[in-house]
């Protein structure tokens, strides 16, 4: 019989692949529970004690991760910014910015045309 810590650490990861499959859709905390199988509230003392933020927290900080990762790896003559966050699953292009810069202390668009020279910045993840 497994045990509790071994099936959270379980519902946990079904969380995580949900988020990975779907980060694209507009995802809500009830999607997240349902995808695990456990309650939100459940839920967010998982990510609370794992991560020390809350699902939606983590779900932002793992868009932004990857519309970075994008931007760094991007044709700067092709890509915009606006296409790799609509990617990611961001529908608000300012506030995409705001948190952008919050976590990684450069716009995307610095992210992107550094892209172009090959001198960006080291990954600060």
């Amino acid at each position: 019989m497994p045990n509790k810590r071994s099936t959270y650490h379980n519902r946990l990861d079904e969380a995580l692949a949900y988020i990975a499959r779907h980060m694209k859709e507009r995802i809500q905390l009830g999607h997240l529970s349902e995808a695990s199988g456990v309650s939100k509230r459940t839920l967010g003392y998982l990510f609370l004690r794992t991560y020390g933020i809350t699902p939606m927290a983590f779900l932002k900080q793992e868009r932004l991760r990857k519309a970075r990762m994008l931007l760094q790896h991007a044709d700067p003559s092709t890509a915009t910014v606006t296409s790799i966050a609509r990617e990611c699953g961001f529908a608000h292009m300012g506030q995409f910015s705001l948190d952008y810069k919050r976590l990684f202390r450069e716009s995307p668009s610095e992210t992107l045309s550094q892209s172009q020279t090959g001198t960006g910045s080291p990954e600060r993840l």
